[in-house]
């Protein structure tokens, strides 16, 4: 590696005034800098590959609280996720009951229905031949009285007709005038 140029020296007056004091502290710094530096660079093979195996703990060991904290919420998920689902199974147990009953009472009502229907159907058919035959009935009837009502209506007119002649017996009119009068 190139190095890097050094500093310009400082003036004099500058290294007067820093003294003997702070000259040491620069002095201790830079031996303790150097030693660290040295003391990573001159690690034997053995220190580094323990050095190394630490920095591999440490690492899983923090790779371990994440994944602990990952399956401690998938657990949790987990547990909730079977409680909701045992729960369900159970209602839907219960619900396959009352459904299953809640069937077989609704086939006999259909079956009870269909005896009712099939009894109104006849009643119904009953009924229609019922009024046919009421209303062939009221129709003969109806006949009669229209040929009676013409019967009667003749006869009322003829007896008027009667009554006219026979009232005009005593006048002395002939008998055919007074037949034509009440025609």
């Amino acid at each position: 590696h190139p190095r890097a140029p050094s500093p310009p020296a400082p003036p004099d007056r500058v290294r007067r005034a820093v003294g003997v004091a702070a000259m040491q502290r620069v002095a201790a710094a830079t031996v303790l800098w150097a030693v660290a530096n040295a003391a990573k660079m001159q690690l034997t093979p053995m220190e580094r590959v323990a050095q190394l195996l630490q920095e591999m703990k440490h690492r899983i060991e923090q790779d371990g609280k994440l994944e602990q904290q990952s399956y401690d919420k998938y657990a949790c998920w987990c547990e909730d996720t079977l409680g909701r689902k045992a729960k369900d199974i159970s209602t839907g147990k219960e619900q396959i009951e009352e459904l299953g009953a809640l069937i077989i009472k609704l086939k006999s009502e259909i079956a009870s229905h269909g005896a009712e229907i099939a009894q109104t159907r006849k009643d119904l058919a009953a009924n229609v031949e019922a009024r046919r035959e009421a209303t062939e009935v009221r129709d003969k009837e109806h006949a009669g009285y229209l040929d009676e009502k013409t019967e009667s209506e003749q006869c009322v007119g003829a007896l008027e007709a009667a009554t006219k002649v026979l009232a005009g017996a005593g006048t002395k009119r002939g008998f055919l005038e007074t037949m034509q009068e009440a025609q």
